[in-house]
């Protein structure tokens, strides 16, 4: 991240990798209270609690709010506030909106355009569209201040930053070391820092292969997933029901992601079988699905376990099941059991 010479007074950084986001908005608050007490100079809400509609734990936060915007700071020259989940301050629907948000919009509205000479702000949140925040507030950050994204979409694959992280963290790894943890962990930043930082206390100088890896990550909750993905693939019906009853009793709103990654790797299955039929080599195979060698492999033989008719079938099956899994979610189990049994039984076996 680059900084001007002299710092924003307004700062917003937003997205879905929170670890980046926590990385920057410290770095952020760091560079503005250089050499100075944070106990004197920081000072931190969450827009979330202050908007609370019962209670007056909200009423108590905004006014806490207000009163540290309009003092000034002691024993220090300037003060930081940051403020989370930003993108919930909204502008009231009825003019002269004497309400707690409607006052809340309003002063934040006025320190954007007119920020105080002693106060910075660094706004946070989740959000990952420009159209997830207030129109007014967005666009006066984003002709005075600073603004900086951080989103990671379903495919994306942190590949550079998992190998320059594991070097800070003293732990080579390989490019199939790190393709096999993206893998297994998915693409959340926090889940993979958190991962390399325990790899490193066991690994740290070692050689990492990647069954080091799959030993020192059993217990982590992606890693069931990730077996059972290939129990469903070498048609193993009970412990494949088994993990995916686990996963649902310890997350029951994670249906959706466990679909998205049965639909990847039956999309694998997929893109292996066509290149099979096009007589291309097992190196080129493994190279397309982007898996480390000895992973590659495993999800060649997968494939063998299914016809290239089945396959489609089932990938077919799989996209008229999307929006039921998505938007039914109290049927989400019982359609992923089903799932499980007509696959593992062959009944997609024959053409539809």
């Amino acid at each position: 991240m680059t900084t001007q010479n002299t710092p924003h007074k307004i700062c917003l950084i937003h997205g879905n990798q929170q670890l980046l986001i926590d990385e920057t908005t410290n770095n952020l608050i760091e560079q503005r209270l250089e050499g100075r007490e944070h106990e004197w100079s920081l000072e931190r809400f969450n827009a979330q609690e202050m908007l609370k509609s019962t209670g007056e734990s909200g009423k108590n936060s905004i006014d806490d709010f207000l009163i540290s915007c309009e003092t000034l700071p002691m024993l220090s020259d300037r003060k930081v506030i940051r403020l989370d989940n930003f993108e919930l301050i909204k502008k009231a629907a009825k003019k002269n909106d004497s309400s707690s948000a409607g006052r809340l919009f309003d002063a934040v509205e006025n320190i954007i355009n007119n920020p105080p000479d002693c106060l910075w702000f660094v706004f946070t949140s989740p959000a990952m569209r420009e159209q997830d925040f207030s129109k007014p507030l967005y666009r006066g950050i984003k002709q005075s201040g600073w603004i900086q994204k951080f989103v990671a979409y379903d495919n994306s694959s942190p590949f550079n930053w998992v190998i320059q992280r594991g070097e800070k963290k003293g732990l080579p790894l390989s490019a199939d070391a790190a393709r096999l943890l993206i893998d297994i962990l998915g693409n959340d930043l926090t889940d993979l820092d958190h991962e390399l930082e325990k790899l490193s206390l066991y690994l740290a100088g070692k050689s990492i292969s990647e069954e080091l890896i799959k030993e020192h990550i059993r217990g982590h909750k992606h890693f069931s997933v990730f077996r059972m993905t290939e129990a469903l693939s070498r048609k193993e019906l009970l412990p494949a029901l088994e993990i995916l009853d686990q996963q649902l009793q310890a997350a029951p709103r994670e249906h959706v992601r466990l679909f998205a990654l049965i639909i990847m790797q039956f999309r694998r299955l997929l893109i292996i079988h066509c290149m099979l039929a096009q007589f291309h080599k097992e190196s080129e195979i493994i190279s397309k699905i982007s898996l480390p060698p000895f992973l590659g492999k495993q999800v060649l033989a997968q494939a063998r376990n299914f016809s290239i008719v089945e396959i489609q079938n089932i990938y077919s099956e799989l996209a008229q099941l999307d929006l039921r899994v998505k938007f039914q979610s109290s049927l989400a189990p019982l359609l992923l059991q089903d799932l499980f049994q007509r696959i593992c039984s062959g009944q997609f076996k024959t053409a539809a």
